[in-house]
Parts: structure tokens; C-alpha cells; sequence
């Protein structure tokens, strides 16, 4: 899979929550449609995910992207995502549209796949509920809404069209990862400006506008919780957390998101491009070395 994490330095105020600022998860899953032969009908996968929220002993926000590299990984990235919400259950999990369409297709998958998860119920704010009555449309509605200035080049049907392309190394795939990492970052760094900037046109949230979600799948026989997927697990504190080859971890601000991007090139893709060098197309790799050089 392709994962990266980043620490971003911030000045983290809640005027979005009369709870605590550490209780807040963002999460935020990305699908692609599997288009089956029976009856031409698509079945919604998931291809990447997001978690983001802040760190009690560093004070800074953590963010972790992961995408599949290969179809046959969603296995192991849907038990990944359970595992984490698993650990922060007590947390409250927000996004946009994260209700009815995020959990809902987590469901339909971990069912699909025999996944059991522990959880009964999670907490959770979806800021969809909150649109019309606040006047925004979608995240960057939401983004615009509070004047928090995010640089959007792609809309979210990227990633139903791409993944694909990926999976199958197909002409500038790289860009298209790129394209999908940098989508992701900028989301995730606005998130903690969303909690900044709520309560200049939004009343705060209550104990009462958070709603539970059921999680936990009746239906399925009684399996143990998922097993941690050792290679690559993170435990999501700073005490715990080591760092590991095919990992980034970098302190920077939102500032310096386009900076992080490089960072991203040269230590994410150097050991694929090693690899597509000596295993795949040779005499593509320096027109594939380009583009990166051009969007860094």
C-alpha cells in the first residue's frame, strides 16, 4: 500500500465543540466502483482512507493517508480502518456525509469480506446534516463557508475514474497518486481550521447534535476483533509510535504543504521506482521520472 503520515505545528483552538479538542477524529474514506458482470451493476470498494486529529503530547496534528497499491489489499486496508475507529470508539468521528455514505459502504464491505468489528456504536457529527441550515455545499463549500482557503485542482470523482490506472501502472499513474496524496493533505489541513472557524457563523456543537452509528455486524458469526496487520500498524501516540523504512513523519505547517509534497516524490516512490526500473517498462521510467520533476 501507499501510506504517508505528517505532523503539522498549529495553533489549535475549539470553537467548534464545548467538548475537547482531543476528542475529535476526522475520517474520511475514498471508493472506486468494481463494475460486476452480473447485471452490469457496480459495487462500491474502498480504495483509500484519511484520519487526522490532534496529538494530547506533541500538541500537533496527525495526519495518515494510505491508499492500496493492488485490488486485492482492500482486505487488509478495510481491517485497518476498523481497527483504528476500534481505537478511538469513544472519540467523536466527523466528515462530510460520513453517515450515509463513508460508514455505510465500511458496512457493506466488512460484511462483504467477513470482517467483524467490536465496535457497537461510535459518536459521530456529520457536517452534511448542517448544510442547508448553514448555506454550504460539500467540504469546500463548508471550506468557503468559513473562509478557509483550500487550493482544490480535482474534484472527488477522481477518485472513482483513477484507481484502476494505479492498480494497473497505467500511462501517468504516478501523477494520478500524487494528484490523489495532495487532494487528501489539503482536506486534512483544513480540518482543524473547520474547528478553528466554526462558531464565526455556526453555534457550537452540543452533546446532543453528536448522533451514534451502529458498527458492530450481528449478522456475522462471533469472530475475534481484527488482527493488527503488523507490517503496517500504527499505534497512534507519539509515546508508542516508531518510526519504519517505508514511513514519512515530518514537522511543518500548513504552509508548507507543497514542500511536504516533495518530500512525499522523493521518499514514497523511490524504492516503486527502483523497483518498476528493473522489473517493469525500462524505457519508461525517465519519462515517468519527469512529470514529478515538473509538478515539484
Amino acid at each position: 500500500m501507499y501510506k504517508i503520515e505528517v505532523k503539522i505545528d498549529g495553533q489549535f483552538i475549539n470553537n467548534f465543540s464545548n467538548g475537547s479538542i482531543y476528542d475529535l477524529v476526522f475520517l474520511d474514506l475514498e471508493f472506486w466502483p468494481d463494475y460486476l458482470q452480473v447485471q452490469g451493476k457496480a459495487v462500491q470498494k474502498i480504495y483509500g482512507y484519511t484520519i487526522t486529529r490532534l496529538l494530547k503530547t506533541s500538541k500537533q496534528q496527525y495526519i495518515k493517508i494510505k491508499f492500496l497499491e493492488f485490488e486485492s489489499e482492500e482486505n487488509q486496508l478495510v481491517e485497518e480502518i476498523i481497527k483504528d475507529i476500534e481505537r478511538f470508539k469513544n472519540k467523536i468521528f466527523i466528515g462530510f456525509n460520513i453517515k450515509d455514505s463513508d460508514l455505510i459502504t465500511l458496512r457493506n464491505r466488512s460484511k462483504a469480506l467477513a470482517i467483524h468489528s467490536n465496535v457497537n456504536e461510535i459518536k459521530l457529527f456529520d457536517f452534511r446534516d448542517y448544510s442547508e441550515l448553514y448555506g454550504y455545499k460539500g467540504l469546500n463549500g463548508l471550506f468557503e463557508h468559513l473562509e478557509i482557503k483550500v487550493n482544490k485542482k480535482i474534484g472527488g470523482s477522481y477518485f472513482r475514474k483513477n484507481p484502476r490506472k494505479v492498480f494497473l501502472r497505467k500511462r501517468g499513474w504516478i501523477d494520478i497518486l500524487l494528484n490523489m496524496f495532495e487532494y487528501c493533505l489539503e482536506d486534512a489541513a483544513g480540518y482543524f481550521e473547520i474547528v478553528s472557524n466554526w462558531n464565526q457563523k455556526n453555534t457550537i456543537i452540543t452533546e446532543d447534535m453528536i448522533k451514534s452509528e451502529s458498527l458492530n455486524y450481528s449478522e456475522l458469526e462471533n469472530k475475534p476483533s481484527v488482527t493488527l496487520i503488523q507490517q503496517d500498524a500504527e499505534i497512534f501516540s507519539m509515546q508508542n509510535f516508531q518510526a519504519s523504512s517505508d514511513q514519512l513523519l515530518s514537522g511543518l505547517t500548513v504552509a508548507d504543504l507543497e514542500a511536504l509534497i516533495v518530500k512525499i516524490v522523493q521518499k514514497t516512490f523511490k524504492e516503486e521506482m527502483q523497483k518498476l526500473k528493473h522489473e517493469h517498462f525500462p524505457d519508461q521510467i525517465t519519462q515517468m521520472n519527469h512529470p514529478l520533476k515538473l509538478f515539484v
